[in-house]
């Protein structure tokens, strides 16, 4: 039977022209996708960072630059090639208690469009010697 006389006429060529139509809004889908696990790997990443630092820094003796400087370290290790402008602080830091801050900025799948912006900030006790009775 000829398509032409089917009543509901003809749909040849319509898959190509549906798949133009769909597969742009696919392709976004999965690009958000992507970065959202990019996002949460480099949340992880700085949270991992600042935790290690909290770790060196808060050790009898330590000092909040040896925490800064393993957070670094860690930083370097774990995010270097997913995260940009790092940055690691330990402003806010007091003699008990040490605070470690990192912040960074996730890479980016979109062109033109920056990273979003991570940080992570954990603090602790700092070690210290007491006597019985002292505070």
């Amino acid at each position: 039977m000829n398509a032409s006389r089917l009543p509901w006429g003809s749909d040849r060529g319509s898959n190509p022209i549906q798949m133009a139509v769909i597969y742009p809004f696919v392709i976004i889908l999965i690009l958000i996708l992507l970065q959202g696990i990019m996002w949460a790997y480099a949340r992880n990443a700085a949270y991992s960072s600042a935790r290690a630092g909290v770790a060196a820094g808060r050790l009898y003796g330590a000092t909040p630059g040896d925490g800064a400087a393993k957070a670094k370290h860690v930083l370097d290790d774990v995010g270097s090639s997913l995260l940009t402008d790092r940055a690691v602080s330990t402003d806010g830091s007091t003699p008990e208690q040490l605070r470690v801050r990192v912040d960074a900025r996730a890479l980016s799948m979109i062109p033109g469009i920056p990273g979003i912006h991570v940080h992570a900030t954990v603090s602790g006790p700092i070690e210290r010697w007491t006597t019985a009775g002292a505070p």
